[in-house]
């Protein structure tokens, strides 16, 4: 019988190198001692594309383990201990990989990677509130999502030298900023500013956030001496796409900015819940602030969900994802919190040719807290 343990490390080590897929490098380190020694960090290419992979919700009170549904093997593909997600609110912060992490007792924010298992700790929802001032304090529900959205500048995996951008509170949201080292957030806003903030993204060195008032702001946090500049891109021509039921991102396509309308509907079979029917894509022109609506993304997949949008390069998964397709989760968060069992069921892909959308996962799990969401591994 082959001592798969005595192998040389030499050898582990060239295998290691040509493993380009995150959960399966983590699988190789999980086989014995000598192949854990083989996968450190520093042997995988960080720079290979990945493919996003849906994290689902806590599936027992007592369960430390989350679930990690694959597209390309068609099935739940990786199972991980996180202790630090249990029970708490999780969302992706842009396309890197890392989660903020929020408890319900507002005690404990985190940036958290659950492939690394790395926790940065981040202030808490009070000292974010003690910023403001009495008469901005609103009277919090059982469950309530302090934190709404977050995006980060960079990859802290990475680098030390990065931005996180939060959103947080009421129906206008309030905005803030972190930076490694920091000890509290730095609060920031921007003059004129007319309704919530829907959806951040980063692009081309700065923060672009979109709001219900059919506007997007340009926002950049220069880091070094804490100025936050800004401009303001009107949508006014296409003010008729900001309705109920919409949900709206951002979203880097082949290096340019693009918009994405998401309507939906009640299910027929339960009022409270929403359905996806349809999505529109448009692409921002900046200089004269309109959206031209496109048909078509190319070889492109734009993948939406909690807290924004991505896009993958589907020649580079053949056979996993279609391109020219928008796959989506069910993030309708304020519509689920009526939900006796949460969101979840509103997942899906949309063809973005035809119109017609295909469902990939019929059993999945629901949560009030953190339905199912996408995330791209990253160590």
């Amino acid at each position: 019988m082959t001592d798969w343990a005595g192998l040389p490390h030499d050898l582990l080590l060239l295998i290691a190198k040509r493993v380009k897929v995150i959960e399966d490098y983590i699988a190789f380190g999980c086989v014995c001692n000598s192949w854990r020694t083989a996968s450190s960090k520093d042997c995988f290419d960080l720079l290979s594309p990945q493919l996003p992979l849906l994290m689902l919700p806590d599936d027992d009170e007592n369960n430390y383990y989350r679930e990690f549904y694959s597209l390309s093997k068609g099935k739940v593909s990786r199972k991980l201990y996180l202790p630090d997600a249990k029970g708490r609110d999780c969302f992706p912060t842009h396309h890197m990989g890392w989660l903020l992490t929020q408890s319900l007792d507002g005690k404990e924010v985190n940036l958290f990677n659950p492939f690394s298992a790395t926790k940065i700790h981040l202030p808490n929802q009070f000292a974010l509130r003690a910023l403001q001032s009495p008469d901005d304090l609103i009277e919090e529900p059982e469950f309530y999502r302090h934190i709404k959205l977050a995006t980060l500048s960079a990859n802290p995996s990475f680098t030390s030298d990065y931005v996180l951008v939060i959103s947080y509170d009421t129906d206008v949201n309030y905005l803030a900023f972190w930076l490694p080292g920091d000890i509290n957030w730095t609060l920031f806003d921007m003059d004129e500013r007319h309704g919530g903030v829907c959806n951040m993204t980063y692009y081309k060195s700065k923060f672009y956030l979109l709001t219900w008032g059919a506007e997007i702001w340009v926002v950049d946090v220069q880091s070094r001496d804490r100025r936050v500049e800004s401009h303001l891109i009107y949508l006014n021509d296409n003010k008729d796409l900001f309705r109920h039921s919409t949900q709206y991102y951002l979203v880097v396509v082949n290096n340019a900015l693009l918009f994405v309308a998401r309507f939906g509907r009640n299910r027929s079979n339960d009022n409270s819940a929403v359905e996806t029917f349809k999505c529109e894509v448009y692409e921002v022109d900046e200089m004269k602030c309109k959206l031209k609506r496109i048909d078509n993304l190319g070889d492109s997949t734009i993948f939406l969900g909690l807290n924004g949008a991505i896009s993958i390069d589907s020649t580079k998964f053949t056979g996993a994802i279609k391109p020219n397709h928008i796959y989506f989760t069910d993030d309708w968060d304020e519509q689920n919190l009526s939900l006796e069992c949460g969101g979840g069921k509103d997942t899906g892909v949309y063809n973005l040719e035809d119109g017609n959308i295909e469902y990939f996962y019929p059993e999945l799990p629901l949560s009030c807290i953190c339905p199912p969401t996408w995330v791209i591994p990253s160590l």
